[in-house]
């Protein structure tokens, strides 16, 4: 099971578990039809919807013990993301449900419910009260935003401008569903700790978010030195920090970049680190909605932000042979690597294969690194001989099943060679990849 739906499940159990420790898990027993069961089904689809988009919003506080419980950030971001559309998915639900039965109840379908099991006074009343205040509004303009997200041809700034809102509508959820239990009768049962324990943690992690502290223990100042540009849509930059921090770099991680034209900061992989001129190396590719016409939009000597560094594609591991597959322009944190191995040969056996098409303006940096290093180079031109494809990796590196495979290029590429190894019963979990699809 990936990694991501299995800690969605883990979320979604907490869930489970909290409605079981409950009591509206008798009443839901105990009715005899969806009228009499209605509201305990709504506290079902609460609680879950609650629990899930709770966990969301902590992991998207970035900080860094989830990181690594998750397996690095591009991986939380993956758990983020399925346990966001869950959540969301039952908190849809939720009120829907709640909808149609205030259509009924205005209708005199059914009557009003006495749910409410412990009648609310004073400072618990008020707070209950505001938790409702503005929650049907919160709720619509969530589901406008998440559509946002899930419609790919929204440009990629407005998606991340209407995200940021989404840290003060959950505040609003967060205190409709924390005051709620006071009426079920849920405060003081192990359903009501894990229900507002994890409400709390996801208020953590809306104020990190909200008050723009994500990430805040891994920023550093810095300027753009360089910038180049050494093919149509390459641009080579270098970025000198400030001060000769203590920057904890590993080869292959990543970083965000916040540049002075830009309002977010934005992930790149990073292509050598030099500590002792505290200046960080990055080759981008000019493609996409923030990329689109970079070169021209950088100053050099203007402020960068960096955040990180951040990922676990370090190239550690145990095994003795070590393919490395780069298509493109995700040929940037071998790079690192290679450069960290050019005086200190790698202790494993390493065939790298790097796909491109024609000359790529990185063949000579390649061919010199690897010689250093002690690498096996192997480069493959699509435009000579055809595309890289899983059976020709399996060619050209006939140890592939008893070797760990590090992979940076596209996502296509990716999931074919990820659907290779599964056909050929290779473990999958030897398969290493960041993924930097936050949206």
């Amino acid at each position: 099971m990936k990694n991501h739906l299995k800690w969605t499940l883990v979320f979604l159990l907490l869930g489970i578990i909290a409605y079981l420790f409950s009591p509206s898990i008798k009443r839901l027993l105990a009715a005899d039809s969806y009228l009499s069961a209605r509201i305990a089904l709504m506290y079902l689809s609460g609680s879950l919807g609650i629990i899930l988009m709770s966990a969301a919003v902590l992991i998207s506080a970035r900080f860094s013990f989830i990181n690594n419980l998750f397996g690095g950030l591009d991986k939380a971001y993956e758990v983020h993301k399925s346990t966001a559309a869950l959540g969301f998915a039952f908190g849809l639900i939720h009120f829907l449900m709640s909808f149609s039965n205030r259509l009924m109840i205005k209708f005199n379908v059914i009557p009003e419910p006495a749910h409410s099991t412990n009648p609310l006074t004073g400072a618990v009343l008020s707070f209950y009260k505001a938790g409702y205040a503005y929650l049907e509004p919160a709720f619509i303009l969530l589901i406008i935003i998440v559509c946002i997200a899930v419609i790919k041809k929204v440009p990629y700034h407005i998606f991340k401008y209407t995200h940021k809102i989404i840290p003060i509508l959950y505040l609003q959820i967060a205190l409709h569903a924390f005051t709620v239990p006071f009426r079920g009768g849920w405060v003081d049962t192990i359903g009501g700790y894990i229900l507002q324990g994890m409400i709390i943690f996801g208020v953590i992690g809306a104020i990190f978010s909200l008050f723009n502290l994500t990430g805040i223990k891994h920023r550093y100042k810095g300027m753009l030195l360089l910038k180049e540009k050494i093919s149509n849509d390459i641009i080579h930059i270098k970025v000198k920090f400030h001060n000769n921090t203590n920057f904890n770099f590993f080869p292959g991680q990543f970083v965000f970049l916040k540049f002075a034209y830009s309002l977010e900061p934005h992930p790149f992989s990073v292509a050598g680190y030099n500590k002792d001129t505290a200046e960080l190396e990055f080759f981008i590719k000019e493609c996409g909605d923030f990329t689109s016409n970079m070169y021209n939009k950088l100053q050099e000597n203007s402020n960068v932000l960096v955040e990180g560094p951040y990922g676990q594609f370090t190239f550690n591991d145990n095994k003795n042979n070590q393919i490395w597959v780069a298509g493109g322009i995700g040929i940037t944190p071998f790079l690192a690597k290679l450069s960290s191995l050019k005086d200190n040969k790698a202790a494993s056996n390493i065939d790298f294969i790097y796909s491109k098409i024609g000359d790529s303006p990185f063949d000579e940096k390649l061919k010199v690194l690897c010689e250093k290093a002690g690498v096996n180079l192997h480069l493959v031109d699509s435009k000579k001989d055809g595309l890289l494809t899983y059976d020709k990796i399996k060619t050209i590196t006939p140890n592939i099943t008893s070797a760990s495979i590090w992979f940076c290029g596209p996502l296509g590429f990716r999931k074919s060679i990820y659907n290779g190894l599964k056909a050929d019963n290779i473990n999958t979990s030897l398969f290493h990849f960041d993924n930097f699809s936050f949206r």
